[in-house]
């Protein structure tokens, strides 16, 4: 649950901050720890085990209308670490805004559960090994790897209107992976998440790899052209949701290089899409009482039956744009603030997955894509390499293809879905989504002129 910061913290974060008095018009620090310990295994065979502990306390001052930041792994050199904030505070941005004060209506959110206390190495260790000896029978011909994952950290905050937090976090991730080399074709496949308590159920990522193996085993010959593609939820995060975040990226807007700039209230995608970001969810990794700005959490719609809801605004672009903040801001050691998501929920339709492949007829499912970030992103371009899709013909999955391109545009692909999936899937604990249907993608495979 959410609560104040160690009596520890507190003590150091008011001794930074009485340091600042005198010296700047304002200023917050922050202490963000966190232990996590991986165990992975690599071609089926362990390869590490380990432990990993970082420490840090941030600073922001604001001096003469400007403001700098700084950070240090010391506690016991604070005051180099104001001194330096404040000397780079005269070369930093200029900034306006105005920290926020306490607030009453905070919510309270579960971020850490005490189960993650009772995971030991030996248990993820044979966790892994029960993973592989799983997984091996799907396709012997396979090299199998996987990884396991339990953290905690804890966060602390505290600025000089008196705004102060602070949270426990708990971490467990489990990942099996697959890599079947057959002269010079590669087939990957792999399944995984990650949440804030032990997960044990191995059974649901077998399956997963399962499906993989077998709509993927087979090569399937791939037409050029612009035809219909399903996203798959690890897709819909990677190629359909980048480049809308980037577009109502506070920061972006206010650049003038976003399509969606000054179009809240518009009708933007198809009515059926609406896309919530929630932190006061419990038990999800990104959930939080406060943003990293000493702002309230709270659920907001994105978009809302296809209508553009919110901009995402930390204090300094709110500020800049003469709005409120969204309570989005993220952030790491020495580094400014921005704005950015936690938990996303894309709502689900109303189609099977079988009534979907029906649908679509001829076309390509897509799971993964390597290589995005081609063309205009901040315009909406989309796109990438294949790494793992699959064709559709007759509105059956006839094999996997290979070698092939995936463009498009998702403010057009994204006005007239075809359909949206009855089925969610959450994925690494921040997205919930289903999977989704759109016309006009192109593919261009490659040729042997190539």
């Amino acid at each position: 649950m959410t609560q104040g910061p160690t009596d520890a913290d507190l003590a150091l974060l008011e001794r930074t901050l009485a340091y600042t008095r005198g010296k700047t018009t304002a200023a917050e620090a922050f202490v963000s720890e966190g232990e996590s310990t991986p165990v992975s295994f690599e071609a089926e065979k362990l390869k590490e085990i380990s432990t990993r502990q970082t420490w840090g306390l941030g600073i922001r001052v604001f001096v003469d209308g400007r403001m700098g930041v700084s950070s240090t792994n010391d506690p016991d050199k604070l005051e180099e670490l104001v001194d330096r904030a404040i000397e780079l505070a005269h070369y930093g941005p200029e900034s306006e805004l105005i920290l926020p004060n306490p607030s009453p209506d905070t919510p309270s959110i579960e971020t850490y559960d005490p189960a993650i206390e009772e995971v030991t190495t030996e248990a993820m260790v044979d966790a892994g090994r029960r993973l592989l000896d799983d997984a091996k029978p799907l396709e012997p011909e396979a090299l199998y790897g996987a990884s396991l994952t339990h953290s905690t950290g804890r966060f602390a905050f505290l600025n000089s209107n008196g705004v102060s937090f602070g949270h426990r976090k708990s971490g467990f991730g489990l990942f099996v992976s697959g890599t079947l080399i057959r002269d010079t074709d590669m087939f990957f496949i792999g399944e995984g998440d990650r949440g804030c308590s032990p997960d044990w159920d191995m059974q649901r990522h077998i399956d997963g790899m399962r499906q993989q193996i077998a709509w993927g085993k087979e090569i399937a010959h791939t037409p050029a052209g612009h035809m219909p593609v399903l996203f798959m939820p690890r897709a819909v995060s990677s190629v359909l949701l980048g480049p809308f975040l980037s577009g109502i990226n506070g920061k972006t807007v206010l650049q003038g290089s976003s399509p969606l700039g000054g179009r809240i209230g518009e009708q933007v995608f198809d009515k059926r899409l609406s896309i919530v970001d929630d932190p006061t969810l419990p038990l999800k990794p990104p959930s939080r009482s406060y943003d990293d700005e000493g702002v309230p959490s709270r659920r907001q719609f994105l978009v809302e039956d296809g209508v553009l809801r919110t901009i995402l605004y930390e204090l300094q672009s709110a500020s800049k744009a003469g709005v409120e903040p969204t309570s989005s801001a993220s952030r790491g050691l020495g580094a400014m603030p921005g704005a950015g998501t936690s938990h996303l929920t894309i709502a689900p339709g109303d189609a099977s997955f079988d009534d979907i492949l029906r649908t679509m007829g001829d076309g390509v499912i897509v799971e993964r894509l390597i290589g995005m970030g081609q063309g205009n992103v901040l315009g909406g371009d989309a796109g990438g390499n294949i790494l793992l899709g699959y064709r559709v013909q007759g509105g059956e999955v006839i094999g996997r293809v290979k070698d092939t391109m995936l463009h498009c545009n998702i403010y057009d692909i994204l006005k007239d879905i075809v359909a949206i999936g009855a089925e969610t899937k959450e994925l690494g604990g921040s997205l919930s989504t289903p999977a989704i249907l759109c016309d006009g993608v192109s593919i261009s495979p490659k040729t042997d002129s190539d």
